[in-house]
This record gives structure tokens, sequence and C-alpha cells, in this order.
């Protein structure tokens, strides 16, 4: 062999025997465990830390207490039952209404002739309301001022299709549904007609009413068939309302008619209030005890 021969096989062992050495060098990573073969009971769990149990105490919220002092008033309509048409009213909501829930007793104020559903407020109705109320002497209550429309005003005298039944039927009803009045807590009052009306439709319908008032009774010009008349109601009634005031002025030609309708209570043995006060038949009369007739409604006595 020559020696170039020998050099060439010489490089040629040198070259495989660096490829061989370099090759084991090379580190084989390990086989990957398959996933298949991993449980979860061959993971260890860290032993979790007990938690001591802490006491919930409720949030408190503060309920913020009504101040308001003054009443809100709504004027609207309600259609009729015994008379086509629109019937106007007003009503009075007493202070706190719309801030706070709960029924209140209601009051349904009647005019006198020839007023309309204006008579009770320009005597101040609310402007007293809101005294005794704001002021904490009353209960809150809701007051209801319709118009009392004719023919069914003058025209009628009581029972099916007169101003009884669209009272019963129409109005509180209405009132009722819209807002929230305590059907067991409902009291009537009139002016002169309107008184008229007033005990009417209390003295025949008992269950409805607690207590009625009539300040200055038309009962001298009532020309009613007995059925609706209050004489002969107070005569021929086993129940009446829990509360009955008679009120009139010392120069008022309705007194002499008023004091005979108590008379015929006491004679009954119906317990009710009778009260003259200074004044005729007019509506500086009847101004001047309005706060006494809602204390009466508020505390089921004269002040």
């Amino acid at each position: 062999m020559s020696r170039l021969q020998r050099d060439g096989f010489a490089s040629i062992l040198a070259l495989a025997f660096l490829a061989f050495g370099s090759a084991g060098c090379v580190q084989q990573a390990p086989d990957a465990i398959p996933l298949s073969l991993v449980s979860p009971s061959s993971v260890p769990k860290p032993t979790p830390t007990p938690v001591e149990p802490t006491e919930q105490v409720p949030t408190e919220v503060p309920v913020a207490e009504c101040t308001e002092k003054i009443g809100s008033f709504r004027t609207g309509a309600y259609a009729g039952v015994a008379v086509a048409a629109d019937v106007p009213l007003n009503v009075y909501l007493p202070p706190c209404y719309s801030a706070q829930d709960g029924t209140y007793p209601t009051l349904y104020l009647l005019h006198g002739y020839p007023y309309d559903q204006d008579h009770w407020q320009e005597l101040g109705a609310s402007e007293i309301a809101d005294g005794g109320i704001g002021e904490g002497d009353w209960p809150p209550f809701i007051m209801v001022m319709p118009l009392q429309p004719d023919p069914l005003f003058r025209g009628s005298d009581g029972g099916p299709g007169s101003y009884e039944s669209e009272l019963i039927e129409g109005l509180i009803p209405y009132i009722e549904s819209n807002y929230r009045s305590d059907p067991s807590e409902r009291a009537l009052a009139g002016i002169s007609r309107g008184g008229v009306w007033a005990l009417e439709v209390a003295f025949r319908n008992p269950m409805e009413f607690t207590s009625v008032a009539a300040l200055s009774p038309a009962l001298a010009v009532n020309s009613a068939r007995a059925p609706y008349d209050p004489f002969n109601i107070v005569a021929n009634s086993g129940r009446l309302p829990q509360n009955i005031l008679l009120l009139a002025g010392d120069k008022d030609w309705a007194a002499v008619e008023t004091e005979r309708l108590s008379r015929a209570l006491t004679d009954a043995g119906i317990e009710h209030v009778f009260a003259i006060t200074p004044g005729d038949h007019a509506d500086e009369t009847w101004a001047a005890v309005i706060e006494e007739v809602f204390g009466f409604f508020a505390l089921g006595e004269m002040p």
C-alpha cells in the first residue's frame, strides 16, 4: 500500500471515529407517560386548611322617615253610573301618601246647593287636614269631594237611579280601585242638601260607613219618600253608623229640624252628637266648624 493510500484510509477511519463519538454523547429524552395511564388518584391532593365559619350579620338599611307636612290635591273625573257622563271630583291625599304603603280611612264630603265639588276646598278643607295630620293630632286620611250632578242631586231621593246609587256603585268603587282607601273605614259628611244625602245614604247603608256628619241638613225642605226619609229610617232601622254628628247654627233655618232628628235618635236609643254653633245657614258657619268635624271623624268624638 502506498503512503497516499495509507493516509487516505487513516483519514476515513478518523472521520468515522469522530462521527461515532459525537453520536454517543447525545442525551436521549425519556419516554413521555401516556395520558391514558395517569389516574386522578395518582396525583397528590393538597390538604385544605379549615376555615372557621363567621356569622353573617345582615346590613340594616335605614328607612328614611317621611317629614312631609302638606298633603297633595288632585282634580279629575270618573265615569258616572246613574248619570251618563263623567263626574268631576277632587281628592286630597295626606302627607307622605306617595312615600309610604298601607291604606287610609276615607272621608267623602258632599257639597251644598248651589255649590259644586270645590265647596269643601273653598271652606279650607285641605289646609285644616294638613294642620291636624301634619302636627300628629289626627291619623292621616283621604278626602273625596265629588260633584253631585243634577238631576240626581235635587231631583232624586234615594234608591236605584238616585245619587245614593251613584255614590255607592260609581264613586266608591272608583276611589277604591285608584287610591289606597280602606273599605272598613269610610265616613260621609254633607252640607245643607248634601247633609240630607249624607244622612240618607249612611243611614241606609250602615255597613258601608262607620261615621256620618250633617252640617245644617236641609231637612225642612226635604220631601223624600218614606224609605228614604232620615226620620223614617231612624224609626225603623235596627242599625245605624257607629258615629253620628248633627250640627247647625243658632240662627240657622235648618236648626229646628236638625234638633228634631236628634230627639228622634235619642228616642230610638241611638248615641250621637248634636251641636249648635254660632252662625246662620252660610259658609262662614260651616268653615268655622270643619276642624271640629274632622276631629270627630279622626277621634270618634268632638274635640
